[in-house]
């Protein structure tokens, strides 16, 4: 892109050389038409220059404080309103009287305006200018830029009037009366001058959000036009680059998934072995049991096992017995023997279930609900008294049948 800008201003400049040595050649042709042509080629040149200088800074959505815009822009359109005075080309004059011809039109008063227009809003809006990378404070360089232009624009006005004379000066002048647009030019720098002494307190850029979040947007939307400008083979080659790597990290997770099935099988086969290694010993401890039984009752005929005693308890109760199973009250009633939650004889049926007894009132309950009741509770839903934390474990479950039998007894001294 920047080859073909400078095979474009370089066939600029070769075209308007070659007009201007042609023309030159002609009769009734000054030395100042032959700069003219060449300075018509350098204004194309420049203005192609400010058009993609302007477009680069709106793709980015940046403001226009920038150094070669600004002061540029002022600077072209003082010198060429000056050559507008020498030469003979778009000579024809609008207004005679102050000097204000076609070329002043045409070349300069663009140039000018977009300079003030830029300038003025360095004074109220802009913060900081920018050459380059480098930040200028707005203040200071509006008072450098109207400086320099005011002196500019009086050495020519002086010397228009043959005030003063520059030596160097090879140019020849067409006899033009006063050129009121350069004192115009000159009026307006001194007055933008005053504004910049008394507003001493510049601003900064009103950038709001809207602004900054979009011109973020232009900014990833400008790198993403270069990365598809990149073309499909870089495209492929990342995509290959990609799916080498998805490949790689497919081979290491089932490497990895693999090494965790090992692992869980190797697990599964040892508590397999563990398991039938102890079902090996407990069946090896039945027998042994047994054994000791056997031998047992044949050496003593009368002892009789545990669960034999058990059956012998519950057929026949003891008066001690039949006190503890009795709830602590003054006068007995059928319901001072049904469960404390859910009110309900204990039946022969719900030998299963098993009966608590309170420690403190004595009063039943089935031995499920009143494991479910201790779990959120440490008191006796009947007496409220505290249950003892070992009982609350290990609490003691009377068969159904036994306490049924105690029941009965009782009930004889039902009032």
């Amino acid at each position: 892109m920047n080859a073909i800008k400078w095979i474009s201003y370089l066939s600029i400049a070769v075209i308007s050389f070659l007009i201007a040595l042609i023309t030159n050649n002609m009769p009734d042709n000054s030395v100042n038409g032959f700069y003219s042509y060449i300075f018509m080629g350098l204004w194309l040149i420049l203005t192609i220059e400010f058009i993609l200088k302007i477009k680069q800074i709106k793709d980015f959505n940046s403001s226009h404080n920038n150094f070669f815009l600004i002061f540029g822009a002022l600077l072209i359109g003082t010198l060429y309103a000056i050559w507008g005075d020498y030469t003979i080309i778009f000579s024809d004059e609008i207004l005679s009287d102050i000097s204000i011809n076609n070329w002043i039109l045409i070349f300069s008063t663009p140039y000018m305006l977009y300079g003030f227009i830029l300038l003025f809003a360095s004074i109220i809006k802009y913060f900081n200018i920018y050459l380059g990378q480098k930040s200028l404070n707005s203040r200071n360089f509006v008072l450098f830029s109207t400086i320099f232009f005011i002196i500019l624009n009086g050495l020519y006005i002086l010397m228009q009037n043959d005030s003063i004379d520059i030596g160097f000066w090879i140019f020849i002048h067409e006899g033009r009366p006063l050129n009121l647009y350069i004192f115009l030019s000159m009026l307006i720098q001194i007055f933008l001058f005053v504004i910049t002494l008394i507003n001493k307190r510049p601003v900064m850029s009103d950038y709001s959000l809207n602004r900054v979040s979009n011109r973020l947007n232009d900014i990833d939307r400008h790198i993403s036009d270069i990365d598809n400008f990149a073309g499909a083979a870089r495209r492929g080659e990342l995509d290959a680059q990609i799916k080498q790597k998805r490949e790689r990290e497919r081979q290491i997770q089932n490497q990895k998934r693999e090494r965790e099935l090992e692992k869980q099988r190797s697990a599964r086969q040892r508590a397999e072995e563990r398991r039938k290694k102890k079902q090996k010993n407990t069946a090896h401890k039945n027998r042994s049991s047994q054994k000791r039984r056997i031998e047992t009752q044949r050496i003593n005929p009368q002892r009789k096992t545990k669960t034999q005693l058990n059956r012998r308890n519950s057929s026949s109760l003891s008066q001690k017995e039949l006190l503890q199973m009795k709830p602590k009250t003054g006068t007995l009633t059928e319901d001072d023997f049904k469960c404390i939650f859910c009110f309900e004889l204990p039946k022969a049926s719900e030998n299963h279930r098993g009966i608590v007894l309170c420690p403190n009132c004595r009063y039943p309950a089935h031995a499920d609900e009143f494991v479910n009741w201790v779990r959120t509770s440490k008191l006796c839903s009947r007496c409220d008294g505290t249950l003892p934390p070992i009982f609350i474990r290990y609490p003691k479950v009377i068969p159904v049948q036994t306490y049924l039998k105690a029941y009965e007894f009782w009930k004889k001294k039902f009032r």
